[in-house]
């Protein structure tokens, strides 16, 4: 008698790969080029010490970054960044969430950001969006900051025809291939992601972004009750403290820095 239903799938069994593992290596003989162990300070005694121990962005190091709307997020790294630009070192903001105009509007109030190399993702529409992200970076830059993931996610995704999966684990290598020098100039690059928050207020995106980073800086904005001021904690940190509150104030073309104190 015919059965009636659905036909059951045949599982096909996996092909047997042959994994290299050279890499394999005893912890007392790993050895790093001391241009990876380097730190990036900013000058801003306060956010140094929060960042991490050693005082300052570390190189080779991934910061995802979430929070409320409107709570300063762009405004906090740029400012970041420009001032550890000054002491130095080469950044790059890959700009996916205002164009041209917003930017213009925001240097002005904030012209300490005109000296950081800035790619709108709007003045290449013509082009593949993972050829552009990835010949940008292969430039080689010290530092560079995302607004949003999400952005260049969804422009890889639409160019590529790819589910977020497979688009997830293309930035992941990116970021992870440049940590490691691989870019024209040999640059241990560090990355500031920042990305989109549901409504709740938690983190957008796989397992597989969360553990690529070496540290989850949450920017918040406090109730009307307790005050409505702007803070910002570390609930992930591999290279500084987690769990320490540090409070910022935007004004009409600076941020003020508080102190660091226990949540």
């Amino acid at each position: 008698m015919k059965k009636r239903g659905r036909p059951s799938k045949q599982i096909q069994p996996l092909m047997k790969v042959t994994i290299d593992f050279s890499q394999i290596t005893k912890l007392s003989q790993l050895n790093l080029d001391p241009k990876m162990l380097e730190i990036m300070p900013s000058g801003r005694k306060q956010l140094d010490e929060f960042i991490s121990h050693e005082g300052g962005i570390p190189c080779s190091t991934n910061v995802m970054v979430i929070g409320d709307p409107g709570v300063g997020k762009t405004t906090v790294l740029l400012d970041l960044m420009a001032s550890v630009q000054n002491k130095g070192r080469k950044c790059l903001f890959i700009s996916g969430e205002m164009g041209r105009k917003q930017m213009y509007k925001y240097t002005k109030r904030f012209p300490q950001f005109g000296i950081i190399d800035t790619l709108f993702l709007s003045d290449y529409l013509e082009y593949n969006t993972k050829d552009v992200v990835e010949q940008v970076m292969d430039g080689g830059y010290d530092l560079i900051l995302i607004d949003s993931i999400a952005e260049v996610l969804d422009g890889v995704r639409d160019d590529m025809g790819w589910d977020r999966k497979t688009a997830e684990s293309w930035l992941v290598g990116q970021c992870l291939k440049n940590n490691k020098g691989g870019n024209k100039m040999n640059k241990y690059t560090s990355f500031l992601l920042i990305q989109q928050v549901t409504k709740s207020g938690e983190f957008q995106g796989s397992n597989k972004l969360k553990h690529m980073t070496d540290a989850t800086l949450e920017m918040r904005r406090e109730s009307s009750r307790e005050g409505g001021g702007t803070y910002m904690y570390f609930s992930k940190n591999r290279n500084g403290q987690v769990d320490m509150k540090l409070s910022y104030s935007l004004f009409n073309s600076s941020i003020d820095y508080g102190i660091i104190v226990n949540m």
